[in-house]
């Protein structure tokens, strides 16, 4: 009997390592092709203005688990007690970045049901009224604004905002081995965590083009924005969720 064919999985973020080594003790074959790189470049002038008001904020929010890396980062250049944040109250927008959180002994207030900013917005009101509330959003430079004008004009809400990583789109080397690879065979599953990785992928199509015979892999998304991403360029998510690799699994009928 010939050799089972090993399942194939494209991932298109920077830092894998934890998806991957997952995927791989399963026996999948995992493609790595960063279409977007992070870089931990804060925005000086505005990120020393909010440590100078660290401890009278109500609120911290976090968008991503690069926004928490990178705010710590930012915290203990400035505080060496973890009490300097004062009595904020923590709201992540999902639970990747609930764990990360969770990673410097604080334990998240809010976490939103659907992994969006709105979303996120309403939970935090929902816990209190944000009505005159301090509230600082930790982003990056590639967020949206939605969620500190839903804080601000929807929920009354005084919002501060602190850049504290940069995403760059990155332009795909046709001739790694990696890219090769996914133009000659495709792939199961493709998988996919924000929406500028979605349109780095885009900008790059023509270098990605799969060749005769490729199998078209079907898209996993992270969340909702990804997934909006996604739509946009004409590509439909075939799953969507925070646990991408239980998701990547029970698709590929692998026991988790």
């Amino acid at each position: 009997m010939p050799a089972q064919k090993k399942p194939r999985v494209l991932l298109t973020r920077e830092n894998n390592d934890a998806l991957a080594s997952v995927l791989a003790e399963k026996g999948v074959s995992v493609l790595e092709i960063p279409l977007i790189k992070t870089v931990h470049e804060a925005q000086d002038e505005d990120v020393a203005d909010v440590m100078r008001e660290m401890g009278s904020y109500d609120w911290i929010t976090f968008s991503s688990a690069n926004g928490v890396r990178g705010f710590f980062r930012e915290f203990f250049k400035n505080f060496d007690d973890i009490r300097s944040l004062g009595i904020a109250r923590i709201a992540c927008v999902g639970e990747a970045t609930a764990d990360e959180v969770r990673k410097f002994h604080l334990r998240p207030d809010v976490v939103p049901a659907v992994s969006t900013a709105l979303a996120m917005a309403d939970a935090m009101a929902e816990y209190e009224t944000l009505d005159n509330l301090k509230v600082l959003c930790v982003q990056g430079s590639l967020s949206l604004p939605d969620l500190p004008k839903a804080l601000d004009r929807k929920h009354r809400a005084i919002v501060d905002t602190a850049v504290v990583y940069k995403t760059e789109k990155l332009a795909v080397d046709g001739n790694s081995k990696d890219v090769a690879d996914f133009k000659k065979h495709g792939a199961d599953a493709a998988v996919f965590a924000s929406p500028s990785a979605v349109e780095s992928f885009a900008a790059n199509a023509e270098k990605l083009l799969l060749e005769d015979g490729a199998v078209r892999p079907k898209i996993f998304s992270i969340g909702p924005t990804t997934t909006e991403a996604l739509k946009k360029y004409g590509m439909q998510p075939y799953m969507e969720g925070g646990d991408i690799a239980g998701l990547l699994l029970a698709f590929l009928g692998i026991n988790g």
